[in-house]
């Protein structure tokens, strides 16, 4: 097993570069994230890799799960990923790619949770808090999807409100970046 402190500066480290890479983005082409984010709930082609993704996480934990007297179930699982995708990208079309996406953060959440949860160090909170962050996030997503847009509407209605929340990622990822670094060290 992975040493907890090292998980946490690298987990740091990683949100730090994702906060980084996101916040550059928002900050120089704000007018293309606007109409991105804009667009992104009725979106068919990242709706359709967020839930593959999603799937594909979801089959392979229950492929390693032990499951007991259902254990004989364990060889149709492929088979009813793929038909479970079909399913949902044929009748859960409407706004499937925020309802993915929260699916996504749900299933984020417990490997941050188990990967620093015997961790020494007063930063696996920050880690903490955003597992559980992105888990009540991804029960609103999943529950409500036009949360998203009524979300991005309201935080991000004009060009300067997405270039200031960009320098706040910018801000928020070079600050994460440094505390795993130091983690690390």
């Amino acid at each position: 097993m992975q040493d907890p402190n090292r998980f946490l500066g690298s987990l740091l480290i990683l949100l730090g570069v994702l906060g980084l890479a996101l916040g550059v983005v928002l900050a120089r082409f704000p007018a293309a994230a606007r109409s991105a984010l804009q667009t992104f709930p009725r979106s068919k082609w990242p709706a359709w890799l967020l839930t593959a993704a999603c799937l594909f996480w979801v089959a392979w934990v229950v492929q390693h799960a032990a499951l007991g007297r259902f254990e004989g179930l364990k060889p149709f699982v492929p088979v009813a990923a793929l038909a479970l995708f079909a399913g949902m990208v044929w009748l859960l079309d409407e706004l499937l790619a925020p309802r993915a996406l929260g699916g996504l953060l749900l299933l984020v959440a417990n490997p941050m949770l188990s990967g620093v949860r015997w961790a020494d160090s007063a930063w696996r909170y920050a880690i903490v808090l955003l597992a559980y962050a992105a888990v009540l996030a991804g029960c609103a997503l999943v529950l409500h999807p036009w949360i998203f847009r009524r979300a991005c509407e309201r935080w991000l209605p004009t060009d300067a409100a997405v270039r200031r929340s960009g320098w706040v990622k910018l801000i928020g990822g070079a600050l994460f970046t440094a505390i795993g670094l130091w983690q690390l060290r």
